[in-house]
């Protein structure tokens, strides 16, 4: 079941106005000296948390004065975030089960809501009567789960403490500076007037990709530099021809908004969909590094995760233990024992009709066994050694592959061992923040996992639904996507528009689109929020080794690295070269949203402190 916004009762998504309705310009604000301001550069999901836990976390404080948390966001979607804005087709789903998703912090934290639904409850609780029941397995909608957002988002507001005041401000921040231990904050157009005793940056994925070399001299040609918001596609005409750069959850989106979007539909045929369409469709040819879509994510649950065998913890411990001067080599301490996991996954499924034990798989794999075939390369580049008439018929063999990858996500982890070496992949990923974080390992292997690594794990681990990638499968079959590229192209312009080949297929495009997902990269200034702080020394740049991450440094407690006592703070995306993939839902990992809440908590109970103490002398 796909749940979208269709399904929930009308009187819950009003949740939506009634926050448009707060937002504010922040000229027309007013507040007494004595008022302590905070503030949130960011309203998607990770703003809300911190500011939740901030408010969950002063609750119970005795307080004096008044605070101020102004929340500034690029848009009216507070809560959301680009990913999850309600105004966006609903045929755009998100890529794991609702069972895994959750607004709220668990026990034994301080809570400020009482009644705190998850995804699934909330659904449950608010479904129109026809529908069906729900089952954490399903899937949703993102708009949806932006409605979901934005419902919690208002119970927290409600339920603010008397003496705390939340400014919900639409305004793009774009620098920072620093008076006398405290911050204000710019715009491109003015210097606001407040000054703020703290700032947590939750930015999300707002990087910009970079513009393709001589593509402003070339008028004849439209390059998008990213996907989103996803209705500017809509100036693409019926039936053009575009590049796309990527193969991600974001060519998924395209592809769907292209044709799903445009009228086309899709219906069940053998197994399989089959794509009629509406004859308003563009054509589509991807590209990128490995030239492979992602593979599907079946609707699996936390308490499912794979529970690794040589990977663990101990192993962890260990290496971490013997290599305190000499941080952690990939090559040599990592890929191996991943290699290992991984077979080990495939042979335990694959050999079980042999009925053999632990040991003995171990054994054989450890050996020159003849039947062990399969090696952790199949699973990463399973076209890596494709050539010849092959290569140039490279489509049918993107038919093909998806069409193999399908059959095998329908059977499942229980019955294909290329699913369960899958399912171990992604538990090596999540088990990599371990060793990762923080420059766990030495800056070549940082430099290494993160450029040839981390995207393959990711492809890998993090794919779009089932029902989305047969849907990606049936464009295919139908030549709406054509997938030409079987070795990454070169690209220049010509006269005639955007040339892409490489050495034996060659094509000229007016329309390309970049789906890639950018990445911080402080050299080339593609956040300019991020680029004023480096040059005004508040921020530093993540150097491990001689390895230029091009992110923000911070300290583990979240706290951006530059100003000995700064008191500007970072959580989800921007912390990204520190951890591993904070670009997630999940309150469970990294949040640095608990850390600050409690350093405000300090921070203003130490200046009623002293503000009592003063005026009583």
């Amino acid at each position: 079941m796909i749940w979208r916004s269709e399904h929930i009762a009308k009187h819950v998504l009003q949740s939506e106005k009634k926050i448009i309705d707060k937002t504010l310009d922040i000229n027309n604000i007013n507040t007494s000296n004595e008022t302590i301001h905070i503030a949130i550069i960011g309203g998607g999901p990770k703003g809300f948390y911190a500011l939740e836990r901030l408010l969950a976390t002063l609750k119970d404080v005795d307080m004096t004065t008044e605070l101020e948390i102004h929340v500034f966001n690029s848009n009216s979607f507070f809560a959301c975030g680009q990913n999850y804005r309600p105004d966006q087709p609903d045929n755009l789903l998100i890529n794991y089960a609702i069972g895994n998703i959750d607004a709220w912090e668990v026990q034994p934290a301080p809570q400020i809501v009482q009644e705190r639904l998850d995804l699934t409850d909330w659904i449950k609780c608010n479904k129109v009567s026809h529908s069906p029941e729900v089952n954490p397995r399903d899937f949703a909608s993102r708009e949806l789960v932006g409605y979901y957002l934005i419902d919690c988002f208002q119970q927290v507001l409600h339920a603010a403490p008397e003496k705390i005041s939340i400014r919900l401000i639409t305004q793009q921040i774009n620098n920072i500076t620093e008076l006398d231990a405290t911050y204000r904050l710019h715009s491109d157009e003015e210097i606001f007037p407040f000054v703020y005793q703290s700032v947590m940056l939750v930015t999300g994925n707002s990087y910009v990709n970079p513009s393709l070399d001589c593509a402003r001299q070339y008028p004849h040609v439209t390059c998008f530099n990213s996907a989103y918001p996803i209705h500017d596609l809509n100036r693409i005409p019926d039936q053009a021809e575009v590049a796309i750069q990527g193969y991600g959850l974001t060519f998924t989106d395209v592809a769907l908004h292209l044709t799903e979007g445009r009228g086309g539909r899709f219906e069940p045929h053998n197994n399989e969909l089959i794509y009629i369409p509406s004859g308003r469709e563009p054509f589509l040819y991807p590209y990128s590094r490995n030239n492979l879509t992602m593979v599907p994510r079946c609707g699996m649950l936390p308490e499912e995760k794979y529970e690794l065998l040589f990977f663990t913890d101990d192993y962890i411990a260990h290496i971490q233990a013997r290599s305190q001067e000499n941080k952690i080599s990939f090559t040599k301490d990592i890929r191996p024992i991943i290699a290992k996991e991984i077979q080990y996954a495939y042979y335990r499924l694959a050999w079980r009709e042999k009925n053999l034990t632990e040991t003995e798989i171990i054994e054989k794999l450890d050996g020159d066994d003849q039947e062990k075939h399969f090696s952790i390369d199949d699973l990463f580049f399973p076209n890596k050694y494709i050539s010849g008439t092959q290569l140039e018929d490279y489509h049918q063999y993107m038919v093909d592959h998806t069409r193999y990858i399908q059959e095998e996500a329908d059977r499942g982890i229980s019955e294909s061992p290329l699913m369960l070496a899958v399912h171990a992949c992604r538990a090596c990923l999540l088990q990599m923040t371990k060793v990762y974080n923080f420059c766990g390992m030495d800056g070549k292997s940082q430099e290494y996992f993160d450029k040839h690594w981390f995207g393959n794990m990711n492809r890998l681990s993090f794919g779009p639904p089932t029902t989305n990638s047969k849907k990606i499968h049936a464009l295919l079959k139908a030549g709406y996507i054509r997938s030409k590229f079987g070795t990454l192209p070169t690209v220049q312009f010509n006269t005639e528009g955007l040339q892409l080949t490489n050495g034996y297929y060659t094509k000229t495009f007016n329309y390309h689109i970049d789906g890639r997902i950018a990445k911080p990269n402080l050299a080339q200034g593609n956040h300019p929020l991020y680029s004023n702080l480096f040059k005004n020394g508040l921020a530093q740049e993540l150097i491990n080794d001689n390895y230029h991450t091009g992110s923000i440094a911070i300290h583990p407690d979240g706290r951006l690295a530059g100003k000995e006592k700064s008191m500007i703070y970072v959580y989800g995306t921007p912390t990204d070269g520190n951890v591993l993939d904070n670009d997630t839902l999940s309150r469970k990992s990294y949040n640095f949203g608990n850390t600050w809440a409690q350093k405000i908590a300090n921070l203003v109970t130490i200046k009623y402190e002293k503000e009592y103490e003063h005026s009583s002398r």
